[in-house]
């Protein structure tokens, strides 16, 4: 996917591996090794933070360039199933589609028509 927008870039996680690999993997993000080959993600050359607190699940908004057909073919090929239907945006332009990653937090992936 081509993301132009990714908030918030801190993510509750359980499973840090598990995370970072899900989300670089759906949504295409750059990956960068640091101290001791941890994998950290980025989007805007800003680091996203995957913290291995227990908290409540968050909603994560993904802005993505790539319209409809693209997206669901996509998340098909790496086997995310959707929360809930695609909605649509009411001027028609863009369609929001729902996932959940593995930890409970919403994903919000609004892509164009």
């Amino acid at each position: 996917m081509r993301v132009r927008k990714f908030s918030p870039k801190y993510i509750p996680s359980k499973n840090l591996g598990r995370a970072v690999r899900f989300y670089r993997e759906v949504f295409d993000l750059p990956t960068e090794f640091g101290e001791h080959e941890d994998r950290h993600l980025f989007f805007n050359q800003e680091a996203i933070v995957f913290d291995e607190v227990e908290a409540e699940p968050i909603t994560v908004t993904v802005v993505v360039r790539d319209h409809e057909s693209t997206v669901e073919k996509h998340l098909i090929n790496y086997y995310v199933q959707q929360s809930a239907p695609v909605t649509e945006s009411a001027d028609g332009k863009h369609v929001t589609f729902h996932l959940d990653d593995f930890e409970g937090n919403h994903i919000e992936v609004i892509a164009n028509k």
